[in-house]
């Protein structure tokens, strides 16, 4: 049987299926309910199958429904891929890059990112999203992200996980409040009033998982999700953080927390540059996905970024 598909039924379903409701998909998409509707009875009439269930707590995809909405997000992407080809051949990489970054990368990459990206790459629209690792690897694996930094290797087995940097993780207090010490463990750390992220998030789980399998209880006297919240907290001594350098290098620069090594700096994470395997790399994202790099290696080398550097060196990017 022949399906006569239209990308503008494709596009409307994926707006639903990302927001939820066809109510707010029509204002999104400046479609009348009616019309959106009807687009969807069609689509589900040309497959045969029902594609979304209605509820009062609003719309969700059926498993068919699902299985369409990830084609879907291939075809439109590329769809938009194949656009930008034919604008690029006259001015160069162009269009939408999306990224994901950490808030501990974002302070320390976040800033310089958009600078290099408006020089070099003037027709490239950037959108940083800020966000939790594991959140992050979501986003990049639905299609959400063109690329993210991330630091767990086994989040999706979709994605390419290239390793750029391996950085330690460090106690963090208010200056002064760590006696002149250059090294602690674990064991020490456990003992003092610790302030932990919120879950998800690598650096905790990470931490714990160690405290777990040495038999330590640490004393936790609050979490906290919010990123800036977290150092100011430490800054007016109200406990302890542990984090990795590039977190804090502001800070620690300006004498306001100061920072020892774990466990003689054995304690460590890795830094991944990802990308989706299902999706085809733009021009313009690789282009962005080389200054990226190349910014990484640059704070590394410079010492805003206490790590070591996994790569070859990285070329410069053209104009």
């Amino acid at each position: 049987m022949e399906v006569a598909l239209e990308l503008r039924q494709l596009k409307y379903f994926t707006r639903i299926v990302e927001i939820g409701s066809v109510t707010r998909a029509s204002q999104s998409l400046h479609v009348a309910q009616p019309a959106l509707s009807l687009q969807i009875n069609r689509l589900e009439e040309e497959l045969g199958k029902k594609l979304l269930m209605r509820s009062v707590r609003g719309v969700t995809p059926t498993e068919a429904g699902l299985a369409v909405y990830k084609q879907a997000q291939l075809i439109l992407k590329q769809v938009e891929a194949t656009q930008l080809i034919a604008h690029q051949a006259d001015v160069g990489p162009a269009g939408r890059v999306a990224i994901g970054l950490p808030w501990t990368v974002s302070s320390v990459l976040g800033l310089k990112l958009l600078q290099q990206v408006r020089t070099q790459l003037p027709s490239v629209r950037l959108e940083v999203l800020e966000g939790p690792s594991s959140v992050l690897a979501s986003m990049l694996a639905q299609g959400k992200l063109d690329m993210a930094v991330l630091f767990d290797a086994s989040v999706d087995a979709g994605l390419r996980m290239k390793p750029l940097i391996s950085e330690a993780l460090m106690l963090v207090g208010a200056h002064g409040k760590l006696d002149g010490r250059t090294a602690t463990t674990l064991a020490d750390v456990a003992a003092l009033p610790l302030l932990l992220l919120s879950r998800p998030n690598g650096i905790r789980e990470a931490i714990e998982r160690e405290w777990a399998a040495r038999g330590l209880k640490p004393q936790v006297v609050a979490e906290i999700n919010a990123p800036s919240l977290l150092i100011e907290a430490v800054r007016a001594g109200l406990g302890f953080a542990v984090l990795p350098s590039c977190a804090m290098e502001g800070n620690l620069r300006r004498g306001e927390i100061d920072a020892i090594e774990l466990e003689q700096g054995t304690l460590t994470r890795t830094v991944y540059l990802s990308t989706s395997r299902l999706f085809e790399l733009t021009l313009a994202t690789e282009h962005v996905h080389g200054v990226v790099e190349q910014l990484m290696q640059q704070a590394v080398e410079d010492g805003s970024w206490k790590g070591q550097w996994l790569e070859a060196p990285v070329d410069g990017v053209a104009d």
